[in-house]
């Protein structure tokens, strides 16, 4: 199941994942890392400036670059087991979903 979240920040995001129990933190070599739980895929996408939107075609065509970017923190999971009734409420999710999401997975 894919999740498409949204925080202010990267940090809040990464604390509503291990709040979720799909992000653990580790030590490795001395230092600490986040690394997602067994079966947890994380795309960290950042911010999001709107593409461009054309009109027409040929001569006619007109392109319009939005001044608009959305400085909040964009995150899409993959997990590949069921999630609980907990840890679904204590994701970000971006409600409603976009209509044509900027990145998803493949």
């Amino acid at each position: 199941m894919d999740y498409m979240l949204r925080t202010n920040t990267k940090e809040q995001m990464e604390q509503k994942l291990i709040d979720a129990a799909l992000l653990e933190v580790r030590t490795v070599d001395g230092q600490e890392v986040k690394l997602p739980v067994s079966g947890v895929y994380i795309d960290h996408i950042g911010t999001i400036t709107k593409p461009a939107v054309t009109e027409g075609e040929g001569e006619d065509m007109i392109i319009t670059i939005p001044s608009t970017t959305d400085s909040r923190w964009h995150t899409n999971i993959r997990v590949a087991f069921e999630l609980t009734e907990e840890q679904i409420a204590a994701l970000p999710q971006v409600d409603p979903p976009p209509a044509i999401p900027y990145r998803v997975f493949i």
